[in-house]
C-alpha cells in the first residue's frame, strides 16, 4: 500500500480521534490545561525577556516610522497565515501529485538520525522537548517584539523581511518536495532497513502532539523550518549586536535543530537545508533593508 495513502489515513484517523475526544469532557479540560500552560509559559518568558534583553536604541520612534511598523506587522502576520494555509493544503497537493522524496534522503544519509537517539536521559528529553515546543515559538515572536520595545525599526525590518524571504523560499519545497518524518519513515516504509526511530516528542509530552500537528504534516520535513527560522532570528540578534539576547538566541538556534533530530522528527539533510535557507534569507534581507553589522 502506498505510504502516502497510509499517511493520509493516519492523519484522518487522528482527526477522527480528535472529534471523539472533543466530545469527551476530560479531554476538553486537558486540552484547555495544555493550551493555558503553553500560553502562561510564553507570557512569562516574554515579560521576563523584555526586562532582561531590552535595549534603548533610540529615544523615541519617529511618527514617520509608524506606517512602516504597521506594514511590517501586516507582512509578518500575512506570511504566518500563508504558512498555516500551506499546511492545510498540503494533503491536497499530495493527493494530486503523489510525490515522495523520502527514500532519496534516506539513501543519501542512511542511519545518521538514529545515532542522535542512541543517547537518552530525562534531562535531555525535557530540555529538547522544551526548546522544540516553547523555545522555538518564543524565538520567532519575541525577537520582533524585542526590536519594537527597543525602538529599533531597522532591526525589526531586517527580521520581518528575512522571515518573509525564508517562508517564500521554503514553501515550494514543503509543498512539492515532500519528505516524511524520520520516525514515520522508520515505522511505515518497507524499504527502510535502518534502526527504528522513535517519536520521542509523543513519548515525552503526549498532550502537545495535537498542537504539534496543527502547524505541520507528516511530510513537511525539507527544509526544516525550525532550523531555518531559529537561525534567522539568531543571525539578526548577532548582526544587530543585542548584547545579552544574542547569546540566548544562539543557544536556542543551536539546540532546536539538534532537538529535531533527537526527537525523531527531521533528517540531517532537512537541518542543513534549513540552515542554508536562513543564510540566504539573511543575505537577501540585508541587501533589501540596507542594515549593517553593528
Amino acid at each position: 500500500m502506498n505510504p502516502l495513502y497510509i499517511g493520509n489515513i493516519w492523519m484522518m484517523n487522528l482527526q477522527d480521534t480528535k472529534i471523539k475526544k472533543f466530545l469527551n469532557t476530560p479531554f476538553i479540560v486537558l486540552k484547555m490545561k495544555v493550551t493555558l500552560l503553553l500560553l502562561t509559559i510564553n507570557l512569562f518568558l516574554a515579560i521576563t525577556g523584555i526586562f532582561l534583553f531590552r535595549e534603548s536604541r533610540v529615544k523615541n520612534i519617529r511618527y514617520v516610522d509608524f506606517p512602516q511598523l504597521i506594514a511590517l506587522g501586516i507582512l509578518f502576520i500575512t506570511v504566518s497565515i500563508l504558512f498555516l494555509v500551506s499546511v492545510k493544503i498540503d494533503p491536497i497537493v499530495d493527493a494530486r501529485f503523489g510525490l515522495d522524496f523520502t527514500r532519496k534522503i534516506y539513501n543519501m544519509e542512511g542511519d545518521i538520525v538514529a545515532l542522535f537517539q542512541t543517547i537518552q536521559n530525562p534531562v535531555l528529553d525535557y530540555y529538547f522537548a522544551f526548546v522544540y515546543m516553547i523555545g522555538f515559538p518564543f524565538l520567532i515572536y519575541f525577537t520582533p517584539i524585542l526590536y519594537i520595545i527597543s525602538k529599533d525599526v531597522d532591526s525589526l525590518k531586517f527580521a520581518v523581511v528575512g522571515y518573509a524571504i525564508a517562508i517564500a523560499i521554503a514553501l515550494p519545497f514543503l509543498l512539492f518536495f515532500p519528505v516524511h518524518d524520520t520516525w514515520w519513515t522508520s515505522q511505515n516504509y518497507g524499504w527502510y532497513e535502518g534502526t527504528e526511530i522513535h517519536f520521542r516528542l509523543e513519548e515525552i509530552w503526549p498532550s502537545v502532539v495535537e498542537v504539534f500537528f496543527k502547524f505541520t504534516t507528516l511530510n513537511n520535513c525539507f527544509p526544516s523550518m525550525h532550523s531555518a527560522l531559529s537561525a534567522l532570528m539568531a543571525y539578526t540578534a548577532w548582526i544587530r549586536n543585542y548584547r545579552r539576547y544574542k547569546y540566548v538566541a544562539l543557544a536556542l538556534a543551536i539546540s532546536i535543530p539538534i532537538a529535531t533530530l533527537y526527537l525523531g522528527i527531521h533528517w540531517l539533510t532537512d537541518v542543513i537545508g534549513g540552515e542554508a535557507v536562513a543564510l540566504i534569507s539573511v543575505v537577501l534581507a540585508m541587501k533589501i533593508t540596507g542594515v549593517k553589522w553593528i
